[in-house]
């Protein structure tokens, strides 16, 4: 890839497109949502292949978050291997209403991922969800010190784990957030959001891988040598860096009323979409 190159139309939209995804990956305002409207608004000035750069830009971001919580996975693995089970399981069972769903209804929503005004009714749910999710967070602070003295890895109740699942299915339809049904959900179930926050973004590690490798075949029959595979490679490194970031400034603002700005951008983005 030659330096010019990274100039051209193309490299600058897919560069805008990787700070996008992991801005919108971990933040609780829907990545699917921001790439609908992202490439309805570059249509065909975009020319590379959109199935090669949504694979790109996602495994960029699963190396953001297995960097982030490198700790606590190296940690689930060492239980795996001493017969400790009981967190792999619950990751486990929680991924399945997601995957399911995403299986038995990918022809049905696939339509959904090209309407910008379906994407605008998810980023309308998302700020409904967030803003649940913070009165949640609020009556908590009022009435219990839920996380008094109580570790960030420890268990959740099977019926927690299971609440946060059917809640990631929610984000199978585009413009509702993976990171922002999960969470939610947590607070919801009484998790502070320390804990919420990261069963939701260990259990994005297989949402992420398991989609990712879905299409992967696809991306990898169309994809173009040369130019277009290091200009992936370049924004799934970019992808990944912004992610980092972002996953680290969401972890250190989350429990400070953040849900709530969130909230009140989806509403405006969802519905100034609608409106247009």
């Amino acid at each position: 890839m030659s330096l010019s190159s990274l100039f051209e139309p193309d490299s600058i939209q897919l560069a805008l497109l990787a700070i996008l995804q992991g801005l919108t990956e971990f933040l609780p305002v829907s990545s699917s949502g921001h790439l609908v409207l992202a490439q309805a608004t570059l249509g065909e000035r975009f020319t590379m292949d959109a199935l090669g750069v949504d694979v790109a830009l996602h495994l960029g971001t699963l190396v953001a978050v297995v960097a982030v919580y490198r700790r606590a996975l190296a940690r689930i693995l060492a239980d795996l291997l001493s017969g400790h089970l009981r967190e792999t399981l619950q990751i486990v069972v929680a991924s399945i209403p997601a995957a399911t769903l995403g299986l038995v209804f990918l022809e049905s929503f696939e339509g959904a991922f090209h309407d910008p005004r379906k994407a605008a009714l998810g980023l309308l749910a998302t700020a409904a969800i967030l803003l649940l999710g913070e009165q949640a967070r609020r009556r908590q602070i009022r009435h219990v010190a839920v996380d008094a003295g109580e570790p960030e890895d420890a268990p959740l109740t099977w019926k927690q784990a299971i609440l946060i699942g059917l809640a990631q299915g929610l984000a199978v339809w585009p413009g509702v957030s993976r990171s922002g049904a999960t969470i939610a959900m947590g607070l919801l179930c009484g998790l502070p959001a320390a804990r919420a926050a990261r069963f939701s973004f260990l259990l994005s590690v297989p949402a992420i891988a398991g989609a990712s490798l879905l299409h992967l075949p696809d991306a990898l029959a169309g994809g173009a040598p040369g130019a277009g595979a290091a200009r992936l490679a370049a924004a799934m490194l970019l992808a990944a860096l912004v992610g980092y970031g972002a996953l680290r400034a969401l972890l250190s603002f989350l429990g400070r009323g953040a849900f709530s700005w969130f909230a009140i951008y989806c509403a405006v983005l969802g519905g100034a979409t609608l409106l247009l």
